[in-house]
Order: structure tokens, then sequence, then C-alpha cells
């Protein structure tokens, strides 16, 4: 009796809210809460199909907590929340929103199962919220940046939203939260931009349902944390569980664990008494305890051999490369130095001196004169100068030519060092980590051979 007559009251509401709509402007609709003795405002259902329009509730006094059933809201905006402030707790259904605003005295929001992509958060300095609990799982966020303004958090609730990335230093300061779930996202990247993360009452983190690859938790403060839901992502290493006291309750099947991380880390868990809640069913890899794993591509010795043979044959082709340009450097010296010889030579012998001879003078005496000079002059033409001069430019023109060749030859060689001494470098490297891995998978061999040695004495 008592459910008919709350459905009663919720259906007289509705059909009160769209008269007094009617009744109000274009712009604004209003809506009537249904008449009950409880501090809830309960509406059925209401259409909010434009945003622009203004929405207006009857008979909210004394009511902390509205609930809208149903309906249709395409957006609430802060003008909507502007009508909203006798609220502690907001509760909407499932109505097909996109945007919700809040009001600086909701401590409670649950807006579950919608369609919600933005949220309307006030960022200036002077606006505080008082925001406990959020429930917006099964929506469209993308991002958690308008959240980081409620520092008053007790539980926020993102599960089945559209997150990629992850910056932890947004819940850095919510000294309260407890709870933060964030399964079956999209998450592939969790990071902190700050140098260190504190979280002081955070209990349950959850992640499962995501794609992260790596988790590094090492500098992050969480000395309550108890459960950390990490099971079907595509992990192979978690880092920092070793400084988390107080947890008990860690899944982490469904992963592609590394078995030398995953061993690592089942022995820190171990030393802290913890083990994993969960396990894998189907394991095609090895199975460490109840969690699958695979190895890392070990480098055989065949493998080793074979870049061996490749740095051999690189050191061969530097070496003939080196040669090459020893000889290229000494050809174009002995070339240089032909053309030098070659034009000194042309110099030294020049044209053919031309000898002509002075008319024998007399002095006023009939006496000759006897000359202390050469009877001769030596003459070149001017022909002949010009050539010498054209040989002389084609010679400096020359030897610049040389130098730009020299200069690159040596610059080639420079660079040919380097290259030859990286690859070094980088094959030592490789047969180290080759000499390290063989150890390994070596010592791995030996553990299968003893766990298949007790499987067959237990059978």
């Amino acid at each position: 009796m008592m459910l008919y007559h709350n459905t009663v009251l919720s259906f007289l509401a509705c059909i009160v809210g769209v008269v007094l709509g009617s009744g109000e402007t274009r712009n604004t609709l209003s809506y009537q809460c249904a008449t009950t003795q409880l501090p809830i405002c309960f509406i059925n259902i209401i259409k909010l199909e434009n945003p622009d329009e203004g929405l207006h509730l009857e008979n909210v006094k004394d009511k902390k907590m509205l609930n809208i059933k149903s309906g249709r809201i395409e957006a609430l905006r802060p003008n909507h929340c502007e009508s909203l402030p006798r609220f502690d707790k907001l509760v909407i259904g499932r109505v097909g929103l996109k945007e919700i605003c809040f009001a600086t005295s909701f401590v409670y929001v649950s807006a579950e199962h919608n369609n919600i992509r933005k949220l309307h958060v006030d960022s200036a300095d002077g606006v505080t919220y008082r925001v406990e609990e959020l429930r917006l799982n099964d929506n469209q966020l993308d991002s958690v940046e308008s959240i980081c303004k409620f520092i008053t958090l007790k539980e926020l609730h993102l599960e089945r939203n559209y997150l990629t990335t992850l910056n932890m230093a947004c819940f850095d300061g919510m000294t309260q939260l407890k709870a933060l779930r964030l399964t079956s996202n999209r998450l592939n990247t969790i990071t902190s931009s700050n140098s260190e993360l504190h979280l002081p009452a955070l209990s349950i983190f959850a992640l499962q349902n995501n794609t992260l690859t790596e988790l590094d938790m090492h500098k992050w403060s969480l000395p309550q944390l108890e459960t950390l839901a990490l099971s079907f992502n595509n992990l192979t290493k978690v880092l920092g569980l070793e400084q988390f006291q107080k947890l008990f309750d860690i899944s982490l099947a469904g992963n592609r664990w590394q078995c030398n991380e995953l061993e690592q880390m089942l022995e820190t868990l171990e030393n802290s008494g913890v083990s994993p809640v969960d396990g894998d069913q189907d394991c095609s890899a090895i199975r460490n305890g109840t969690i699958c794993c695979t190895y890392e591509q070990q480098l055989s010795e065949k493998t080793l051999l074979d870049e061996m043979e490749k740095f051999t044959m690189l050191e061969q082709r530097y070496d003939d490369a080196e040669t090459t340009f020893a000889n290229s450097i000494k050809s174009q010296i002995e070339l240089f130095e032909n053309k030098l010889q070659t034009l000194k030579n042309t110099h030294t012998k020049g044209d053919p001196i031309v000898a002509t001879e002075k008319p024998e003078l007399e002095d006023d005496d009939g006496k000759e004169e006897d000359p202390a000079a050469p009877k001769c002059e030596c003459t070149c033409s001017k022909e002949r100068l010009d050539k010498l001069n054209a040989s002389l430019d084609t010679l400096d023109s020359n030897m610049k030519k040389t130098d730009v060749q020299l200069q690159t030859l040596l610059d080639n060689k420079t660079q040919l060092s380097y290259m030859t001494t990286l690859a070094k470098h980088e094959f030592r490297t490789a047969v180290k980590r080759g000499e390290h891995k063989l150890k390994e998978l070596s010592s791995m061999l030996e553990m299968l051979r003893e766990h298949i040695n007790q499987a067959q004495k237990q059978h």
C-alpha cells in the first residue's frame, strides 16, 4: 500500500511539474517534488532536452536530497545548479545526461549509467566543494582533471569510462580518499607529475580490466592500502609493493607477467604474508604458483655466434674502408705534388730568351764605350707572362679544391671511426647480456627439470 502511495505521488509530481512548466516562461521548466515527509525530493520524470532552458523546483522546503528517477536530460549546467542550493545529495537515474554541474552544497552525487563527458566545476580559487562520494561509473569521461577540485572526496567510482591515461597527482592532497575505483577503462599509463604521492587514507585501489603494461608505485605513499586489484591488464611488472605494509588483498591473474619479475614480486609479497587471491585458469606458458608467466626471449648460443660473425664482417668492412681511405688520401697528395712540380718546372724553364744586340755607340772622342753591363737584354713576351699567370691561377684553384677534398675525407674518417667504436660497444654489451640470459635460461631449465622430477615422484 505504501509503495502504491509513493508511486501515485511520483506520478502526480510529474503531472504537476509539466503543468507548472507550461505556466512559467518558455525558457524555464518547473517541477514539484512529490509530497512526502521524507527529506527527499522525488521526481519520477524530467524532460529537459534543451540545455538552454532553465529548471525550477517547487516544494523543496526541508529537502536534503534530490532523486530524479527517469526522463530525458541533455545537460545540467551551472545555471541549473543555481536552483539546487538546498540539496546535499543528488541522485540521477538513466536520463541520457551528457553534462553535469556541481553545487557547492553537494556531498553525495550519483549519476551512473549515463553519457556524461563533461563536468562543470568552477576552477576559481575561492570556490570550495564538499563532495565526499562521487559515483560516475558507466559514463564516457576521458579525463579526471575536473575532479581534482574535490579535495574532500572519500570514495570515487569511475568504472567503465573512457580513461586512457591518469596523472595520480590529481588526487594528491585528498587526505580522506579511501576508495579509488577505475575498473574497466582504457588505461595504459598511470604516472604522477609530483615527485612523491601522498594518499594517507586510500585502502582500495581497483585497476582491473585495463591495458596497463607497467606500474611504478615506489614513490607513492599509501600507508593504509589493503586492496590492490590488478587482474586482467597487460602487466609485465609492478614496482614498489614492498612498502605497502597493510596490503592483504591483491589480484594478479590475466596479465603478461615476466617470470623473473613475477618471482621477485611474489617473494616480496610472501615476505609480507600476502598471497594473490586469484589465479589463471588456462596457462600456456609457465605457472608460478597460481599465476601464469613467460620468460623473455633468450639469446641462444647460435644467435650469439651469428652476432659475433656479423661483428667480424663489420670489422673487416671497417678495415677495408680505412685502407681505401688511406690510399685515396695518398693518391690525392701525390696528384697534388705532381701538379705542383709540373708548374714549378714550367715556370723555371720559361720560353727561350731573345737576345738583341745594342748598337755600338761612340763617344765624342770617337772611342768605343766600354759598357759595364752585358751587351744583351733578356725579355719575355707578354703572351708568355699571361700564360704563366693563368697557370698560377689554376694551381691556386686546384689547391683549394684539394683542401676541400682532404677535409671531407678527414670528416668521413672521423664519422666512420665513431660508428665503428659504437658498434663495438653495442656488440660487447649484447654479448654480456647474452651471457647473462644464457645463465638465467640454464637456471630456469634446471628449475623446470626439478619441478618435473618432483611431479613424477608424486605420481
